[in-house]
């Protein structure tokens, strides 16, 4: 039997979560799965915890078994983990991770390392689109498939994305830049969303891309949701700020169904695509 992880490597569950973690692990065992929780789920000591969490999160992918490592946190603290994860020992891992939001520092990182690494948010498939999103998890995430015309993505210039994808919640991003965990984003599909962040935050953030040369170095943007904006109908100003400081010719596709809402679907990053 396949093993599976949960993983908290942002910010800790508090304990009124423990409901969902155990209709999640109800799921995955559907699936064929056998569940594991981290020990360090519900841990809301911060002294020792990137130290604890990444020897953990190691551990996980040193397991032969194991095929699945879901990280089911969001917030903060991610990036604390990644000083404490043995990439060298996890190199040639078989298993993948997934995790989204500020996840994206590790899924990156993990990309880096030739490991895969998977932008999805296993909570989805206990929330109000579960039906959709299981029946998609078995066809789609459970088989490796990550078949980006799931996307439905839209051109808000040019007509085709192609390369491997890098990137994800762009706040989150940033938190690599200058470290020995940034990607090299030379011919990549950027890939952007975030969730909080109204249109000064988003500004700001897209400005410390472009000076850092990364909207010179991609061949095409893809965009995720931007919560916060759309539930203020400000959602085009991403598109408007992009077209003000992207090269004209770098085509920049949108897609619904990369970020924070309940029925978004799984892109492997360092995967190649076509769009």
């Amino acid at each position: 039997m396949k093993k599976a992880a949960l993983t908290a490597c942002s910010d800790p569950l508090t304990l009124d979560r423990k409901g969902e973690v155990n209709a999640l692990k109800s799921v995955l065992a559907s699936f064929g799965l056998s569940v594991t929780e981290s020990e360090y789920l519900y841990d809301q000591q911060l002294a020792g915890r990137g130290s604890k969490r990444g020897a953990e999160l190691t551990s996980f992918f040193l397991d032969p078994d194991m095929a699945y490592i879901f990280d089911v946190s969001g917030g903060d603290l991610a990036n604390t983990v990644l000083p404490y994860i043995d990439f060298p020992a996890i190199k040639d891992s078989r298993a993948a991770f997934f995790g989204y939001s500020d996840l994206t520092t590790i899924l990156n990182a993990l990309v880096k390392n030739g490991n895969t690494a998977v932008n999805f948010q296993a909570r989805n498939l206990i929330y109000d689109h579960s039906r959709e999103e299981q029946y998609y998890f078995n066809e789609q995430v459970l088989t490796g498939k990550f078949a980006p015309e799931c996307l439905k993505a839209t051109f808000l210039r040019g007509s085709e994305l192609r390369g491997e994808i890098l990137g994800g919640n762009l706040r989150c991003l940033l938190k690599l830049a200058g470290t020995e965990y940034w990607p090299d984003f030379s011919g990549k599909i950027l890939l952007l969303e975030s969730y909080g962040g109204g249109v000064c935050r988003i500004a700001t953030l897209l400005e410390q891309c472009r000076q850092l040369e990364l909207f010179d170095q991609v061949s095409g943007i893809l965009l995720g949701t931007f919560t916060e904006l759309e539930e203020k109908g400000q959602e085009s100003t991403v598109y408007d700020l992009l077209k003000e400081i992207t090269p004209a010719s770098l085509p920049i596709a949108w897609t619904h169904y990369i970020g924070h809402y309940t029925d978004a679907r799984a892109i492997a990053l360092g995967q190649e695509i076509v769009l």
